[in-house]
């Protein structure tokens, strides 16, 4: 269905109202990007919901979305979208905005004269199949004609962008720099998906050194030849041969590597005559050099080596572990198992002459029985047409028994994984028990001073404060490059117990008393997800009367990390496999470090002694080497979940990083399986668990050991030990336990599978698919059915599984502009369509009649737009929706950040509704004044979807909460909904198993689960 017929369809006007029916936004391109617009009326009508037509309000929706994600701004009549925001829209969202269509041609490049002439001249064409032909750029748009115009990709707007830049310079500005910049910036446009022929640079990459690094040489008499490093995968013996080429009484220069052209900016060439002006050192004066290269060199202008952790031992090739959870039961998603499928399916159970014959006697013997099934190879075979089956088998014998995939017939091949570089660790593979004792020994010798502190802990906070200080007070008495030494704590209170709060105290204390005897406190480093920057800000300035810190910074982009960023430095995660050696290795003198820090980085920088440095886990990964250098005092990691897998690179810089004290915040140590308790363990206090194949061997092989009937009682009695053998290393409390006066929660479930019924659980959340949407569900399960009887499904299991998802929220998701709403009763009949919606609109209008508020989580965007359009209609709102794209800190005083809706959505009196995601906001915000949430779509991960709950249940919760998690269910198979229920049951029970302190029976569990 076209867009002009869904409109028509949604307003119910007439053929000769077809030009108002195509009307949405007015749109024209300026220098910096499009502005979109109604007339004055107009505009103010839409706004208040008065009028509109559909295409109009749902492009307003989208405008709104970008706004707060500050990728447009409000104008006098409607919005302006910068051209970097346009060029990053996906075709959804362009075909919404009624954008061109992207330039569908290449651009060719003629270069005039020689690169080191002020001649030097870069033309640039459109060109297509019919002939090359000139442009005009309008912000994002390129123009051919006044008719004719096409959206850019990014790549092809940075490349444009530099061409006119360089096409616009004076003569006498377009030096050798000038015309070797303009040659970069095209490279980098060319990667970034700009098709544009450059074969006429004759294949130079040009680099800008991001810093002036230098390498020792020792001779045989022990003295010390000093050489600057560039940090572009040149060795020290090429550029010594090259270093002639550069004129050392001008401020910038250039020289060529092979076909590398390195530009020398004038700070950089500061850095070069800094090094080669100190070139040798004394055999007398190294022991001197290498215990203070700032005494020898201006490290404002070259970057010394700080040295990194005991843990580091070096930095290359990340290897690849084995890290697979081996205990996961396999689910019958698609109903293969319980529906008959057809004589085809016979070729993908067939795989031997013996089952070829088998096959026939099974299949003669259920003939004479009467049977129109038979199960061979684990599936269902439909054998009520006789001669369809024969047929079959015939053709089998007739052309040979099926090949099978690789993974039918041998191994799994592995994939080989992603080439990454990091810093590499030194396996802690030694049990220290001694570690035990020391923790168990640790003590405070005097109690915090309370009274510096802006508000009075809880005694469970109390309690988590001494005991961090008394880990704290142990790690600062030992030796600081032992990799074995006390070191860190996992702090796994209940969601809502203040952990933020009590890691503040500590970061506190440890810089108010004298348990260290440093003179200078070291900086202070928290990193959390991005939705928590904010509310660590917030809660330094609620939790002390004094603030201890220097400064609070927020190292992240948009906020603070421009200032501390070397100039023109790249992320360090991506920059270094081009220098790997053939030990996969780098040599550390060659690592481009992109932060300025170090005691020479001057006034800018980054590790300033009692600075309080906020960061997200990207972040870290992203400047990892920089932020591994830094001595931190101490670091907490909140929600430190995030670093549950051992083969990402923020897991394996968080390890790396520098501190006297780590502290792992986190409600959830396992989300998945026990290997995630390992590696935040790992992580926080190393050689307490060992290395992971120990763990493997010692914790996980004797699950997979007992009978399928017993294993889950042996995965709890395993996390029960688990849980005992770190003792005083974890810190595990529930707000039940501690937060007595808190209202009674109560969950309804959709699926009730067991006869222990949670308390107060009593409303039904369930409903079974019908008409289109059962017709949807099935056509899923059929259509992968017949791909599998023929095809190797492995790959496609997953796509068909978003599908089935799909399937259950809305049989029509997948056409959203099918389902504009226009009054609110054509809201409500579309809701009707789903099962599982249709549930939720009778909660809603009964939590409507009890005036409260509810929030409502799900992950799929284009359900969070089509359920805010008809949610407006039908109570009359403007539902917020909070979802990755949301800013979680202010970058504009018009844009609200997720704190700022939320305070919207609370101050409305009565009844209110705000969609969320459960990615983006289950962390970190606080939403009491609703006593509601319900998750219509569920997360695969418990973890996440207990911590979105949890934003109403909390400290200042006055009523009592309902979870609610309503489910679509099937009249004849296990749906979807049953499936992942069921899976998200097994992973809590492991969960609670391992942070519980006592033996907890099977059906304490499930009545803890609500099932």
């Amino acid at each position: 269905m076209g867009l002009f017929n869904v409109l028509r369809s949604l307003v119910g006007a007439a053929a000769e109202d077809q030009a108002t029916l195509q009307v949405g936004f007015e749109s024209s391109p300026d220098s910096t990007g499009l502005n979109f617009y109604l007339p004055h009326g107009d505009f103010d009508r839409l706004k208040a919901s008065a009028s509109g037509t559909g295409l109009q309000k749902m492009q307003i929706i989208l405008l709104r979305m970008l706004e707060e994600q500050g990728m447009a701004e409000p104008i006098a009549n409607g919005f302006h979208v910068p051209s970097e925001t346009v060029v990053r829209l996906d075709e959804e969202q362009a075909n919404v905005l009624q954008l061109p269509p992207m330039f569908p041609g290449r651009f060719e490049s003629h270069i005039s004269s020689h690169a080191r002439n002020s001649a030097f001249r870069v033309n640039l064409f459109a060109a297509f199949p019919e002939g090359r032909a000139p442009f005009e750029r309008v912000g994002p748009l390129l123009r051919f004609g006044p008719s004719e115009a096409y959206r850019l990709n990014p790549g092809e707007l940075l490349g444009v962008q530099s061409w006119e830049a360089h096409r616009d310079l004076e003569p006498g500005e377009r030096g050798e720099a000038a015309n070797l910049r303009l040659m970069a910036e095209l490279q980098v446009a060319q990667r970034s998906g700009m098709n544009i022929d450059l074969s006429h640079f004759d294949k130079i990459d040009v680099v800008v050194p991001e810093h002036i690094g230098v390498v020792a040489t020792q001779h045989s008499d022990g003295s010390v030849t000093l050489s600057p490093s560039l940090g572009d995968g040149s060795t020290p013996d090429e550029l010594e041969r090259r270093w002639g080429q550069v004129d050392m009484n001008a401020e910038g220069g250039v020289i060529r590597v092979g076909n590398r052209v390195v530009l020398l900016e004038p700070e950089k060439m500061a850095g070069v005559k800094e090094v080669l002006g100190s070139r040798h050192i004394p055999a007398d004066r190294v022991a001197d050099f290498i215990r203070s290269p700032s005494a020898f060199l201006d490290a404002a202008l070259v970057n010394l080596d700080l040295g990194f952790s005991a843990r580091v031992e070096g930095v290359g090739r990340l290897t690849h572990m084995d890290f697979s959870d081996p205990d996961a039961k396999p689910m019958d998603w698609f109903a293969t198992s319980v529906r008959a499928e057809s004589p085809g399916a016979l070729k993908t159970v067939i795989k031997s002459d013996e089952d070829l014959q088998r096959v026939e006697e099974v299949f003669a013997a259920a003939r004479e029985q009467g049977a129109d099934t038979l199960e061979y190879g684990g599936k269902q075979i439909d054998i009520s047409d006789a001669e369809a089956v024969s047929a079959v088998l015939d053709g089998i014998k007739r052309d040979g028994i099926p090949s099978q995939s690789s993974a039918e017939s041998g191994p799994k091949e592995e994939k080989e994984p992603e080439e990454t570089v990091g810093v590499i660790l030194k396996d802690a593979d030694e049990l220290h028990t001694e570690l035990i004792q020391k923790a168990e020994n640790a003590r405070v010798t005097a109690e915090p001073d309370w009274s510096r502190y802006a508000r009075s802990p809880f005694p469970h906070q109390r309690e988590g404060v001494l005991w961090m200080l008394g880990l704290i007070r142990q790690a600062l008495a030992e030796k600081a490059d032992d990799l074995y030494r006390l070191q860190g704590g996992l702090l796994a209170d209940d969601m809502g117990l203040g952990k933020t709060y009590m890691g503040l105290v500590a970061m506190g204390e440890y810089l108010a008393s004298s348990l260290s005897d440093r003179s200078a406190k070291k900086p202070m480093l928290v990193v959390a997800p991005l939705t928590l920057l904010e509310n660590w800000e917030e809660e330094v300035h609620k939790t002390f009367g004094d603030i201890p810190f220097r400064d609070i910074v927020v190292l992240q982009s948009g906020r603070d990390l421009k200032d501390y960023r070397v100039s023109g430095a790249a992320r360090e995660s991506a920059q270094l496999s081009s220098l790997l050696d053939e030990q996969d290795r780098v040599d550390e003198s060659d690592i481009r470090y992109a932060l300025n820090i170090g005691p020479d980085a001057g006034a800018r920088r980054l590790d300033m002694d009692r600075r309080l440095v906020l960061t997200t886990y990207q972040t870290l990964r992203d400047y990892q080497f920089s932020l591994c250098k830094i001595d931190w005092g101490m670091v907490v990691f909140d929600e430190a979940q995030n670093i549950k897998n051992p083969n990402t690179l923020q897991t394996r810089a968080a390890k790396g990083l520098k501190a006297d004290f780590k502290l792992l915040a986190t409600g959830t140590p396992v989300e998945n399986s026990l290997g995630d308790f390992w590696c935040l363990m790992d992580t926080a206090q190393p050689g307490l668990l060992g290395s992971w194949d120990h763990f493997r061997d010692a914790w996980i092989k004797p699950i997979l050991a007992a009978d399928e009937k017993d294993r889950d009682q042996v995965r709890q009695e395993i996390g029960t030990e688990l849980r005992q053998t770190v003792g005083p290393f974890m810190l595990r409390r529930v707000k039940e336990d501690q937060l007595p006066d808190l209202p009674v929660k109560k969950v309804h479930f959709g699926i009730v599978e067991s006869t222990d019924s949670p308390a107060g659980a009593s409303r039904n959340m369930a409903a079974y698919m019908r008409g289109s949407q059962l017709q949807a569900y099935d056509a899923v399960l059929n259509d992968y059915r017949a791909q599998s009887e023929s095809e190797d499904m492995r790959g496609r299991a997953l796509s068909a599984l978003q599908r089935l998802r799909e399937a259950s929220l809305h049989p029509r998701l997948h056409s959203e502009g099918e389902l504009y709403a226009s009054t609110s009763e054509e809201a409500r009949s579309f809701m009707r369509e789903s099962a599982k919606l249709g549930v939720l609109l009778d909660l809603l209008d009964d939590i409507r009649q009890k005036d409260e508020k509810a929030i409502l989580f799900m992950a799929t965007k284009k359900l969070q737009r089509v359920l805010k359009l008809w949610l407006d209609q039908i109570y009359g709102l403007d539902v917020g929706i909070i979802n990755g794209d949301t800013p979680s800190a202010p970058r504009k005083s018009d844009i609200r950040t997720r704190k700022q809706l939320i305070r919207d959505f609370e101050a409305q009196p009565g009844f209110n509704l705000l969609i969320m995601s459960p990615i983006a906001a289950g962390v970190g915000l606080t939403v009491v004044e609703a006593n509601h949430a319900v998750h219509i779509e569920r997360h695969w991960n418990p973890a996440k979807e207990a911590q979105a709950s949890d934003r109403i249940y909390r400290i200042g919760q006055k009523r009592d909460v309902h979870i609610y998690m309503p489910a679509a269910l099937h009249p004849e198979f296990d749906s979807f909904d049953l499936h992942l229920h069921r899976l998200l049951s097994r992973k809590l029970m492991l969960k609670d198993a391992v942070v519980t302190t006592e033996e907890v029976s099977e059906s304490e569990l499930v009545r803890s689960m609500g099932l």
